[in-house]
Formats: C-alpha cells, structure tokens, sequence
C-alpha cells in the first residue's frame, strides 16, 4: 500500500490541503479542502503561525478524516535563489558532492544559514567524454523553513520535504507538455507564475508580482453581485458569473434620478461600471504577463511558443483567459486536467487548478529540508548524540582500573575496528578513481575561468549596467507607467515617467528599488509635479526618478517592506507638495 502525505499550500487569503500518494506514480488524490489563511500570517513565504490558526486546521483535517501523518510543504518565494548552472557529467548519486563542493560559487552568500536542492534539467553535449550536466540549483533560507517546521510540529506531523511550488507544478504537467514548447502561468493572489516546458523539460521560469486580490477587492467593494463578505464569495462569482468586461470603458456614467421606467437602464449601467473596476482590476496582472512573455520569445527566437494554459486560482475565472489572449493576440486556454492523472470529473472542473501545486509537490519534491533529531526538532549542524560513546568509554576506563588485560584486550579491538574502517575506505577509494580525470579537468576550466572573469572585471566599467536595467525596466515596470524620456551617464540614470496617481508613482518608485542593476538606497525622486488636461480635465503626476547603477561587485542589501512603504509614502508627500523629497 503506497504511503499517504499530506500536501499543504499556505496562500495569502486560502490555505489548500490534500491527501495524496507521496512519490508513487498511481497520482491518486483521496482528500482536498480549503481553509482561509489568517491575515498577515504569510508574507513572502514567511509562516507565523497562530494558536487559532492551528486549531482550525486540526479541526479541518479531522472533519475530513484526514489520518496520514506526514506532511509535504509547497512554496514560492522571491527569498528563494536559483541558478541555472553546468557541471560535469559525473554519475547521478555524486551530484550532490559536486553541488555542495561549489556552492560557495552560484550563491555567494553565508551558505550555512540556508539549504540546498537541484534538479536535473537535462544535459549537454553529444558524445559521452563532452557531455556535462545542466542543473537548476536552488537555495532557500533555513529561518523561512523553520515556520513550516513549527507548524508541523503543533499539528504533530513529520516533515518529509519542503518542495518549490514551479517544481511542484512541473511534477503535474511534464507528461502533458511532452511535445513542443509549452507556456504555464499559474495565477494566485498576489503573485504569479510564468514557465517555459519544452519536450517535458523545464526551462524557464519568472515571477509576476500580480495576482487577483485586486479583482477580488473590486467584486466586494461593489453591491452589484449582492453583499460579498468573504473572500471565498468573491472568488465564486468571479468563477460563474460573467465580471469582466468585453473592453474598456468607453463612456462615462452619470448618476441621475430616473423613473421607474428607467429602472431598468441604469441597473445595467451599473453593472457594466462594475466590470469595467473589475478589468482594470486585472490589467497589471494581464500587463506583467505580456512583459514576461514578450521577454521570452526575444531570447527563444527558435522555439516558437506552441500553447499557453493558464492555472492556479484565477484560473477558471470566467473570461480571464478570454482577457489575456486578447491582451497578448494569443490563444489562451485554461488548464483542466493532465496526461498521466486520474482525477474525479469534480476535481477536474473545479479543483486542478487551484490544488495543482498542492498535489504536484507529492510526487518528486526537490527536498529542501532541515536537519532534525528524531523527535523532529531541528539540530544544529555538527551536533551529534555522544551518549552511547561517553558510557562506552567510562565503561573502559572503570575495566581498565579492575585489569590491564581488558584494556589490552579493547585495544586489540579496536585495532581491528580501524583496520577494517581503513579496508572500507580504500574500497570506496577505488570507486572513485573513474571521477579523477574529469575532476582534474573541472579544476583546470575553474582555473581558466578564474583569470578570465579577473580580466573582465578589471575592464569593466559602470556603464556596462544600462543594458541590465533596461532589461529589468521592460520586465518589471508596471504597464501603468509611461516612459517619457531616459538620460543615461557612466553613474546613474534618470528617467521621466507619467502616471494617473501617486499611487503609481510609489509602486513605480518601490519596483524600482528591488531592481539588481541599482543600488536600491540611490533610487530617489527628484521632481514631481500634477498636470491638468485643459480639455478634458484628466490630472496625470509627472515625476523624474534618479537612480545609481550597482557597482561592479556590489551587492545590494534586501528591500525590506519598510523601505517599500518610505518609497510611496515620499511619492505621496511629493504629490501633496508638488516638489521633490
């Protein structure tokens, strides 16, 4: 009988729960459910858990009749690090070794307070002597692991594996995307997924810092699809009613007293009003796709995109993939269901897409996991249980006092414990002799590789960090800033921007500062000021941001949600004022 894991997603608003097969290939799904996320309690894929929290997951799970005792995580982060990286085509059980020995290398940071995982993307090069290894290598922060840990722990569950929700997804669709190249976007709350999967291999993935909780806000700000209390309500009449609107609006609404013959007239001007808020609601998520794959197919001139299917949350909102092919002049289909799965016609309809991370990160999760003792607490690196140890050795000692003979004897013992430990080692030693010539090399490229990097390094100059920014300003911007113009010099660039708010002009500023070309404390406003169209009235805020080029070998301290909130509360003053901060 295949052991049975239970599957956790922990978003912003729902937190999803299944009962699965863990790493078999039946993919049989027993139980699924939603419970609400308490606010405030995940940010960024950090967990703080609460006692009410807790306690209304044990009850969830015990209504259901959930009886596994191993629990699997799924997450997504921008905390987490990825590098796609090349090594040599050793065998499989030694790329671990080869990943941990050059660590220090793809993630130059203090590696002993974060975990490790990879996956296999494929290999390169035809014959057997060239060909190496591409890997994805991820690291995760050990304290973003340590709430899930807790968490399990209060709800007395063994952790088995702390999975990536684009592998968990991955998991579930590589058997359908086994011919061509295949588009995946998986829309949540507050954030969104886009990958690239070609003949069943991954290869690319981007976040999009939209969801819909916008559109979710807009449908329980309005009484046009009656008082909407909950999030969960919301999300239901996005799924079966139709909330968006065609097109954009195209006339304004006066609010005018009418006759009863009337009635009927302004009910529907109303209604449209409100899916027009609800569109617009969704316009920077549609936007940020449209970046990321306009960014894509630049780099992947030749592997056309074949389908693009839309999954997650927002999925089965109904019209939404309607919105973005639209947006983006593609087709746009929505995920339902997978090759290789055996789902409920139930499922199937209403549930993949919204449980789809949470089943995918039972069937081959990458793995990032904390050393634990077997209670499941967490240890520490380099601890070790001495007990069996020290009352073997007071044990000696105390026979060593009584006669010579036994401590002769022990010693004998031992001699023979190490002999034999020495026998094992040359054993494992021959082993690997078949790893020399291509570690000789590895070391020898490494070398190489090392002078080159130095003499690029000392030829380059600051102005090499135009062509990353303006990548990032293409794929990070929000699509409701209009660039005006861009001055560029060797330190530091200005650029003239036109938004509709000082709303924008603070996410602008604050999505400026998380770019890696800048140096995120040198992104500041130099001048703000409203304009008025004559003619039609409209106010637009007209501001120029000066910022720095990161420096050659600088890097940038994290953007903390409080520097975010000094970037739109400066925006704000700045408009009130009608000057510069």
């Amino acid at each position: 009988m295949a052991a049975r894991a239970i599957s956790i997603e922990i978003g912003y608003s729902l937190t999803r729960v299944c009962e699965v097969d863990y790493k078999t290939k039946s993919h049989k799904i027993y139980k699924s459910f939603t419970i609400p996320t308490n606010e405030g309690m995940i940010n960024d894929g950090v967990l703080t858990i609460s006692p009410e929290y807790v306690e209304n997951l044990k009850s969830a799970l015990s209504a259901n009749r959930v009886k596994a005792k191993q629990v699997v995580f799924t997450i997504t982060s921008s905390r987490i690090a990825s590098r796609e990286v090349v090594i040599p085509f050793v065998k499989e059980n030694r790329i671990a070794d080869v990943v941990n020995a050059n660590a220090t290398d793809y993630f130059p940071v203090d590696l002993s307070q974060y975990q490790l995982a990879y996956s296999i993307l494929g290999t390169i090069g035809e014959n057997k002597s060239s060909q190496q290894y591409k890997l994805l290598v991820m690291a995760v922060p050990s304290a973003l692991l340590s709430g899930y840990y807790d968490l399990a722990q209060a709800l007395k569950l063994e952790v088995v594996a702390v999975d990536y929700a684009g592998n968990s997804i991955f998991q579930v669709v590589k058997e359908e995307c086994a011919q061509g190249t295949n588009l995946i976007i998986k829309i949540d709350e507050r954030a969104s997924l886009v990958m690239a999967v070609q003949d069943s291999v991954l290869t690319f993935t981007r976040n999009v810092s939209y969801g819909v909780d916008e559109a979710i806000d807009a449908v329980m700000d309005t009484l046009t699809w009656g008082d909407v209390s909950s999030v969960e309500q919301a999300i239901r009449i996005l799924q079966k009613n139709e909330c968006i609107a065609e097109q954009g609006p195209t006339r304004d609404y006066e609010e005018t007293e009418v006759s009863d013959s009337d009635e009927a007239p302004v009910v529907k001007s109303a209604r449209e009003k409100a899916m027009d808020e609800v569109r617009a609601a969704f316009m920077p998520l549609v936007g940020g796709i449209g970046r990321v794959i306009d960014y894509y197919m630049s780099r992947n001139t030749n592997n056309p995109i074949d389908r693009i299917m839309i999954t997650g949350l927002g999925a089965n909102f109904r019209g939404l993939d309607e919105l973005i092919s639209s947006e983006i002049n593609m087709p746009v289909t929505v995920l339902t269901e997978a090759a290789g799965w055996n789902l409920t016609r139930s499922f199937k309809n209403e549930c993949f897409g919204q449980y789809i991370a949470c089943v995918g990160a039972a069937v081959a999760p990458l793995g990032f996991k904390k050393e634990t003792d077997k209670k499941g607490k967490s240890k520490a690196k380099g601890e070790s249980n001495n007990v069996n140890g020290a009352f073997l050795a007071y044990s000696l000692l105390a026979i060593g006092l009584v006669a010579g003979i036994a401590m002769a004897a022990f010693s004998l013992v031992r001699y023979a414990g190490v002999q034999k430990t020495n026998m094992s080692l040359k054993a494992e030693a021959g082993s690997l002799e078949d790893i020399i010539p291509i570690y000789n090399e590895y070391v020898a490229t490494k070398a190489e590789y090392t002078k080159v990097n130095a003499m690029y390094e000392a030829t380059e100059n600051r102005n090499e960090g135009m062509y990353e920014f303006l990548e990032e300003l293409e794929e990070k911007l929000p699509s409701s800033v209009n660039v005006v113009s861009l001055t560029s010099d060797a330190f530091e660039v200005s650029i003239n921007m036109l938004v509709d708010s000082k709303e924008d002009a603070a996410a602008a500023v604050q999505q400026m500062r998380s770019f890696h070309s800048l140096v995120p404390q040198m992104v500041t406003v130099s001048s703000l000021r409203e304009e008025e169209d004559q003619e039609t009235g409209v106010t637009t805020i007209n501001f120029t941001v000066v910022a720095t080029y990161r420096p050659v070998g600088y890097e940038p301290e994290e953007v903390t949600d409080e520097t975010g909130a000094e970037a739109a509360d400066g925006a704000a003053e700045a408009a009130d004022s009608g000057t510069a901060q």
